[in-house]
């Protein structure tokens, strides 16, 4: 029997199991850096954000706080507040689907907070292992601001002009008359002062006036005042379509294609009136803090008036009544592209087209007190310009919706057309605005 010599081979068994267990350790380790940078992407890459968490800070005896979040939807949040050892609970609720807006509700006394420094806790979740905690030094403030009528004029007639003094140490304060908005402006410290346009209809005038600290803590009073009823005229006019092929077709240009003469002249009387009362609204947003005028406002020299403020017009075409609108200024006429002068010191604010106004001209005279100059011919001043009574800004004309050349005249009390014959008499300015503003 043969035997056939097979020689051995040798196996590095040893060198193989080494190389597993390198193996499995380098995959071990790509595993841990994976999670690492999975979880460190989970708290922080996509945990909730808070872009306004700072009004959380002043909590006042009553708070309504909105909080804006990003990067992530919320799904769960909580709002405790401590103080002096307690924890008060504001907030604990849910969002199954997720929510990037927290209303939040305060209020400081049913919960039992009292006045002084707190930490607020506020704690987000937008899911698994994303959570994010706000942690805020804070202060409850629970005093409400003071708020006290100094000082308001007592001639109160429909369509004139009032003005109101009050004391606060409010950071801001307001008054709303009749519901429109006014803000009122700080002439020295915690002092305020308005100018407040009086209706043209109406038998009271109630002014309601609020002052709100920097927590947000409110004070409001009010005044309830009769208002003396004033005379205004009843004009009834008749178009003829020489008037609306001369004035009113031309003002349109193409707007007036297609429309029959009393939708053109509705479309500027109604439709343009109204654009412009709301861009004057916007021109006279803004007014300086401090008085401009000096005395009375003055009338244009040698001149007439042709039409009164308040006057309620009634327009007719072939027989019937087709518009209706009211004059909120004087008309005063001279010669033809007579000099007008600035009524009063302040600064031009506007310059320019104002539709039925024509080319016109407003300047502000600080506190909300502004005076507008209408259809005139050319102009002779630039807007940020400052102006001294007197001084020629331009020349009348009948630009806009103009029958012949005058000038119309307006005073703006933040916009809203009152009445110009007070602001043209020095003892009127004196004893029912001056007074107040000085005392």
């Amino acid at each position: 029997m043969k035997y056939r010599y097979k020689p051995y081979t040798y196996k590095d068994t040893k060198s193989k199991s080494a190389s597993f267990v390198k193996l499995i350790r380098r995959l071990a380790i790509l595993s841990l850096v994976f999670i690492s940078f999975y979880t460190l992407f989970l708290l922080v890459g996509t945990r909730p954000e808070v872009e306004n968490v700072e009004v959380l800070k002043l909590i006042p005896t009553e708070g309504n706080y909105v909080l804006n979040t990003s990067s992530a939807k919320i799904k769960k949040a909580e709002l405790v507040i401590e103080q002096e050892g307690k924890s008060h609970l504001v907030l604990k609720e849910e969002f199954p689907q997720g929510t990037d807006r927290i209303e939040i509700k305060i209020n400081s006394k049913s919960i039992g907070l009292k006045e002084g420094k707190a930490i607020v806790r506020l704690k987000l979740n937008s899911g698994f292992l994303r959570t994010k905690q706000y942690v805020l030094d804070a202060n409850v403030d629970l005093t409400p601001p003071s708020l006290e009528v100094i000082s308001y004029s007592r001639d109160i007639r429909q369509g004139s002009t009032f003005a109101i003094k009050v004391k606060s140490d409010g950071s801001k304060v307001g008054l709303e008359v009749n519901g429109l908005k006014i803000g009122m402006i700080q002439i020295k410290k915690n002092q305020y002062f308005a100018l407040v346009p009086i209706p043209l209809d109406g038998e009271r005038l109630e002014i309601n006036l609020t002052a709100q600290d920097l927590a947000g803590n409110k004070t409001s009073k009010s005044l309830n005042l009769a208002v003396r009823k004033a005379y205004f005229k009843k004009e009834h006019i008749r178009l003829t379509d020489d008037f609306i092929n001369s004035v009113i077709y031309p003002l349109l240009g193409e707007e007036a294609r297609g429309l029959s003469p009393e939708e053109a002249f509705r479309k500027i009387n109604e439709d343009w009136r109204h654009k412009d009362i709301q861009k004057i609204s916007q021109i006279c947003k803004e007014s300086e803090p401090s008085k401009l005028w000096n005395g009375e406002f003055i009338q244009l020299p040698k001149s007439k008036v042709i039409s009164d403020y308040g006057i309620e017009r009634f327009y007719y075409y072939e027989g019937k009544q087709i518009s209706y609108s009211r004059h909120m200024g004087y008309d005063f006429a001279s010669v033809e592209q007579a000099s007008v002068l600035a009524s009063n010191d302040g600064v031009v604010v506007f310059v320019g087209d104002l539709g039925i106004y024509g080319t016109a001209i407003i300047i502000d005279h600080g506190l909300g007190l502004f005076s507008l100059y209408g259809h005139l011919s050319n102009t002779l001043v630039k807007e940020g310009q400052f102006v001294k009574k007197g001084e020629i800004i331009g020349n009348t004309g009948k630009t806009g919706l103009a029958l012949g050349d005058h000038l119309h005249f307006g005073i703006l009390i933040h916009g809203y057309e009152a009445n110009p014959i007070y602001w043209l008499d020095a003892k009127w300015i004196k004893n029912n605005i001056e007074s107040v503003l000085e005392q």
